[in-house]
């Protein structure tokens, strides 16, 4: 069998993405890596140099996703709530079609110390609720949005947000989506901040 470059390295991450998560990084071993991807332990050495580095580029892959997205609502300046929700059911979105990498996260950050090597995962959630904040007080500068303590309404948000992130994660019977998300955040925003015009 003819294994191309990049189809060799696309199959170690998907192989190890799916050990990593159903075992747990620290169970997975590299010959279960290359086993699973078909390969052979001099190609996962020459890509990733080791289990470390295979994590790592999984990591980076989907952070750079995170970054991306958010990228694009850097400078809000109008329809703040137009822009919150559409944020919000884009993360929605992303979070459905990387489900994977968002479960070997979710395991890395709430489960017990695997051995894997540090990520700041705490770093990316500071980004993404500054970023809400500075949302909303932009809202709130330029009149489409009451007044309000703009870091207590960014944590109701981003429950809300998590939340409907949790239920994919653990395939609850609520299971939520972009539109429900969406749905939810419309009556935080129409039932406490949008700003009424006169009349």
């Amino acid at each position: 069998m003819n294994i191309t470059s990049d189809d060799a390295r696309v199959r170690l991450l998907e192989a190890a993405l799916d050990l990593f998560t159903e075992k747990g990084y620290a169970a997975a071993s590299v010959s279960e890596i290359v086993r699973r991807a078909g390969v052979t332990k001099p190609m996962l050495y020459y890509y990733f140099k080791n289990k470390e580095g295979i994590y790592s580029e999984l990591m980076a892959q989907a952070l750079t996703d995170f970054k991306i997205l958010l990228k694009k609502y850097e400078n809000v300046e109008k329809d703040v709530y137009i822009q919150i929700n559409n944020m919000f059911r884009d993360i929605m979105n992303l979070h459905a079609a990387r489900l994977k990498y968002a479960r070997l996260i979710y395991a890395m950050v709430y489960g017990p110390p695997q051995g894997a090597p540090f990520i700041d995962f705490e770093e990316y959630h500071a980004i993404m609720a500054e970023m809400l904040n500075k949302m909303i007080r932009k809202g709130v500068e330029n009149g489409e949005l009451e007044d309000v303590v703009t870091e207590d309404f960014t944590t109701v948000l981003l429950s809300v947000l998590f939340f409907c992130m949790d239920t994919q994660i653990i395939k609850c019977s609520c299971m939520m989506d972009s539109e429900d998300v969406s749905r939810i955040t419309g009556k935080l925003f129409d039932k406490i901040i949008i700003k009424r015009g006169e009349g």
